[in-house]
């Protein structure tokens, strides 16, 4: 299935055009499509009304230094401690063989061989450029947020996604961005008592990059999805 690029008209086509798009075109987002995004978004549903999210939104130059400061941490190794871990350690059966096959379908399609190890590393470094994208956007929230504030700012992220499909753009969610946070609190204005959440890219997808035809699998509904009459 190839990367759409028109913009969704119904909530349904939005969702079955999302994907995760990791080739962006150097095309800037207006200004006022962007704020009209997030001003949206806003309107998502939190428990309480606590609205626990808060956006940090990068275009220009602030983005480009953001990510050559993320790109000297990738060279020089560096790891600046993770808020929370990306996945539970060790995953079961059969979220890990779903994780693995998306891995593996991502890099046959970029010719990326299991064992150069190497190519995969340099590969997932593109995370710190936030893969090209116009728009990089890190989401912060207080330290004290519990679970269910954090699935609140899943369905924030969400919106952000959805309604990106409707602008005719395309994202990436990013849990890369946990792993630098202090680069983060240094170009963003992140208060002390907040931490990185997520990050993600925004843009207009490059419908010519390999990468943008990973479609991942879905499990079938009957695995997931229970009825009771």
């Amino acid at each position: 299935m190839s990367l759409r690029t028109d913009k969704s008209q119904a909530v349904t086509d939005a969702i079955m055009s999302r994907i995760t798009v990791r080739d962006f075109l150097d095309k800037p987002v207006p200004k006022d499509v962007l704020a009209e995004i997030f001003e949206t978004a806003l309107r998502s549903p939190s428990g309480g009304n606590l609205q626990p999210w808060r956006a940090h939104i990068m275009t220009g130059e602030t983005l480009s230094n953001f990510s050559e400061a993320a790109i000297e941490n990738v060279k020089s190794g560096v790891m600046e401690g993770e808020t929370f871990p990306a996945y539970p350690s060790p995953l079961w059966e059969p979220q890990r063989s779903w994780r693995y096959k998306l891995g593996e379908d991502m890099y046959a399609l970029l010719g990326i061989e299991r064992d150069n190890k190497l190519g995969r590393l340099m590969w997932l470094a593109n995370n710190a450029r936030f893969f090209g994208a116009p728009v990089g956007i890190i989401i912060t929230g207080n330290v004290k947020l519990g679970m269910a504030q954090h699935m609140d700012i899943g369905i924030f992220l969400q919106s952000l996604m959805l309604l990106a499909r409707e602008a005719g753009l395309h994202t990436a969610p990013q849990g890369w961005w946990r792993r630098h946070p202090e680069t983060a609190a240094k170009f963003l204005n992140i208060p002390e008592d907040e931490h990185v959440l997520v990050g993600m890219s925004l843009g207009y997808g490059n419908p010519d990059a390999k990468v943008n035809d990973l479609w991942a699998d879905r499990a079938e509904m009957e695995e997931l999805v229970h009825f009771y009459p």
